[in-house]
């Protein structure tokens, strides 16, 4: 504006515009000039209010997240993740959208899932009254859940048993546990799975077939793709040596070759049990492992005896019980007898353990004197015959046999034959074991009411089912043979046991009591043992202080002599018979109380017999001895002269 003399005021009907100006556009303005002299005049124009300025949008700042509990998506909690927005026009909307959402656009994420494992981008939009718009994002990364598994099972088994094992898998975030996952447990090659619980804890079992040693279990979740971490957890681990028990089931008393050798073989053999063999035993449990497993070794006086030696099975279907078996070679010098400590060792590399000195058992080697055994008739088999060619229960089995040492003592003569039956198919077969080269006879009259006799032999094993094709089944094999003669008559009192075997295998027993071979009393026939040597060398019974003996003369009549009558301190008996006969010479009292059997024993036809006598603890003053030969009976009287 402009005035010749000067302008005294400029005034604007509008100088400021607001947000509501912009829906009156256009706005008139007016101007309103006045001059130094109080003239006046106006103008107009219109002005359009524009808003060019976008909002301000404000995103929270960026975060991780983990799924929800079992699920595969996280769910938005109220406003954690809303934008705020200004503008000085106002905000007409702030909406969000996101792809990977539930609800993949809108005003408020609150209950809105974020889905899967991932970061999930949510981008806020703003715009004010006038379209202007901003946005601004935040990212949200879902994450699996962390987990802590802790192994909570056995640290130590023994082999063949069975260890609990268990494991706690715990939410880290929630610190609750986590129900229904499977859990993997390993102990060196073995494993298995369990479920856990609402606990969070998997429980199972595993019955363990490694070997003694130290491992580690290993417990371990795989995790889950989509919703959770996987964790382990690892522990030392100790599988002990089982339990196992042993018999001794060899010879416990042996001749030597001849009473002038001192030399003999020991047949050591004992029976080798898994402890779940043995019912009522302290340290018994149900689980059975293979007694194959097991290494043993004989101990003699406390020093190893053999190598260690695994079992052989007694039954191929049973795995509890096995054999070892070792033939020693004695030799005991000019000594008369010696005893020896046996024990039985379980240990070394196998994966069992036993080494109990309530095991050992006295193994006595001597030299003989007179030692003869003799026998015949049947047992019934029991239904605990065992082995390869067990017998058949209610079936006979026969022996025959007659082993004593020759007349010089140099050696071991005479035969032993057993038969025995049992069903093969539909045929029930004939079976034959003959003794073949006698090893050793140990006797002991220490109980004259019950002496017992043990015979080793080789022996061959026969199929004679058809006489006329024996079937060889074997040869070289181990026979053992026990007996009790419990005196006259045998029958229903003599005992006796029979076993046959192929090294530690078990071919024939005749009564197996799950360990050994134990002894049947006879169903028909009769035992007779009788040796010069006792265990018991304090006895002083008239048997057991003869000396049997045999000379070189040859007669041919029958007859006993008695010198020298009267007699002080010792008295010799000779006798003969020109046949093989039986012959028993006894003593007595004057009043007639038996007080000994000299002799007892089948005699060779021809060979004079001389028994030495020597009285302990006898008062009497006459004596009467009496000789049965066969049906010939021969008596007469000696005077006892006491010092």
């Amino acid at each position: 504006s402009s005035d010749a003399c000067g302008i005294l005021s400029m005034s604007l009907s509008k100088t400021a515009f607001t947000c509501s100006d912009i829906a009156t556009n256009p706005n008139v303005v007016t101007l309103t000039v006045t001059d130094n002299n109080g003239n006046s005049s106006t103008a107009t124009a219109n002005v359009t209010v524009v808003d060019n300025t976008p909002p301000v949008a404000i995103c929270k700042p960026s975060t991780s997240k983990y799924v929800d509990p079992y699920q595969t998506y996280y769910t938005v909690s109220g406003d954690e993740f809303d934008a705020t927005a200004s503008d000085a026009c106002g905000i007409q909307s702030l909406t969000y959208s996101c792809a990977t959402a539930s609800v993949t656009s809108g005003t408020s994420l609150d209950g809105v899932k974020l889905q899967g494992v991932q970061a999930h981008s949510i981008v806020w939009t703003a715009v004010d009254n006038n379209g202007n718009s901003s946005t601004c994002t935040t990212v949200v990364t879902v994450q699996k859940r962390p987990t802590t598994l802790t192994y909570t099972g056995e640290t130590s088994v023994q082999y063949s048993d069975q260890v609990s094992l268990s494991a706690t898998l715990i939410d880290n975030v929630s610190g609750a546990g986590v129900n229904g996952k499977t859990i993997n447990f390993t102990i060196g090659t073995q494993s298995t799975t369990a479920t856990t619980n609402s606990s969070g804890v998997a429980k199972t079992t595993l019955i363990i077939t490694q070997g003694p040693g130290s491992y580690t279990v290993k417990s371990s979740f795989a995790g889950d793709g989509s919703y959770q971490e996987n964790s382990d957890s690892d522990h030392p681990f100790t599988i002990n040596q089982e339990d196992a028990r042993v018999t001794f089931t060899g010879t416990q008393i042996v001749a030597t070759a001849s009473a002038t050798s001192g030399i003999a073989t020991v047949s050591l053999r004992a029976t080798i049990q898994d402890i779940t063999a043995v019912l009522g035993d302290v340290a018994y449990d149900a689980f059975a492992g293979d007694i194959r497993n097991a290494k043993v070794r004989f101990i003699k006086d406390g020093s190893p005896l053999t190598e260690w030696l695994t079992p052989t099975l007694v039954n191929s279907s049973d795995l509890k019980t096995g054999i070892v078996s070792y033939d020693w070679s004695v030799n005991i010098g000019t000594a008369t007898d010696a005893e020896y400590t046996i024990g039985i060792e379980v240990g070394g590399t196998g994966y069992y353990l036993r080494n109990n000195s309530s095991d050992n058992t006295v193994v006595t080697v001597y030299k003989p004197t007179g030692d003869f055994i003799t026998g015949g008739g049947y047992i019934i088999n029991p239904s605990s015959t065992a082995g390869t060619y067990a017998g058949d229960p209610g079936l006979k089995t026969n022996y025959g046999f007659n082993v004593k040492y020759n007349k010089k003592g140099t050696n071991l003569q005479g035969n032993m034959n057993f038969i025995f039956r049992r069903t093969v198919g539909v045929v029930v077969r004939t079976y034959q074991i003959k003794a073949n080269s006698m090893t050793s006879l140990g006797v002991n009259i220490e109980n004259p009411a019950a002496q017992t006799a043990v015979f080793v032999s080789k022996a061959n094993l026969t199929d004679i089912t058809n006489p006329l094709a024996p079937v060889s089944l074997g040869g070289n094999l181990t026979l053992q043979v026990n007996m009790t003669d419990k005196g006259e008559p045998g029958i229903n009192s003599d005992m006796i046991a029979i076993s046959l075997w192929n090294g530690s295998t078990l071919l024939f027993s005749s009564n197996w009591n799950g360990t050994k071979t134990v002894e049947k009393t006879i169903d028909g026939g009769n035992l007779v043992v009788h040796s010069g040597f006792s265990l018991n060398a304090s006895e002083t019974t008239a048997t057991k202080e003869a000396t049997i003996g045999e000379t070189d003369a040859v007669v041919t009549q029958p007859g006993i002599k008695a010198y020298p009558n009267p007699f002080t301190d010792k008295v010799y008996f000779e006798f003969s018979s020109p046949d093989v006969v039986n012959a028993r010479l006894e003593l007595f009292d004057a009043a007639g109380a038996k007080l000994g059997v000299l002799f007892n024993q089948q005699i060779e036809g021809g060979e004079l017999y001389q028994v030495e006598y020597n009285p302990t603890g006898i008062s009497t003053k006459m004596l009467i001895y009496r000789l049965v030969l066969g049906d010939q009976v021969y008596t007469g009287k000696l005077i006892y002269k006491q010092q």
